[in-house]
């Protein structure tokens, strides 16, 4: 789903424009984002997507990584980036000033429902004292992942999107 109005304006209250949003996968969301002058590294397994709006994406395969007890139920195999892709970046912790979680998307239907969830148990790949803004949170297993980070953490919840300080 595309970022929606709400959430784009949320951005611009807590981010000024000119800073780095390191963005979880890429969508038409990424060129509202581009439109409203801010500078964004997206992170993107699908080549359809990649490079679309802008030149600074990290193409980033999915990698399985087995079952996960993340929720009370069991999803099978679970999907997330390859970490060993991200992991190798230098200096990449330092180059954003908010993060937005709306991807990836999985490798099939059956898979899409849960793969996001993959950002909790690589949380120490990524610069967690900035906001983080989770996307599609209506939906249970975003909701999850969202409540997940929100541990310790200020945060808001606008239904549709999370917030975490």
């Amino acid at each position: 789903m595309e970022l929606c109005n709400e959430a784009l304006v949320k951005i611009q209250e807590i981010l000024p424009s000119g800073s780095t949003i390191l963005e979880l996968g890429s969508g038409h969301g990424t060129k509202k984002l581009l439109d409203m002058g801010y500078k964004v590294i997206s992170i993107e397994q699908d080549p359809n997507w990649q490079f679309k709006y802008h030149d600074n994406y990290i193409c980033c395969p999915l990698k399985q990584y087995g079952k996960k007890p993340w929720s009370e139920e069991q999803y099978g195999n679970e999907w997330w980036y390859d970490d060993d892709v991200l992991s190798s970046l230098p200096e990449f912790k330092d180059k954003y000033d908010f993060i937005l979680i709306d991807g990836p998307t999985g490798p099939n239907d059956g898979a899409y429902n849960y793969c996001r969830m993959g950002f909790v148990e690589h949380q120490y790949l990524f610069n967690m004292g900035v906001p983080i803004l989770v996307d599609d949170t209506n939906r249970k297993y975003e909701k999850e992942l969202a409540q997940a980070l929100c541990v310790d953490r200020k945060f808001e919840d606008y239904e549709r999107f999370y917030i975490i300080y």
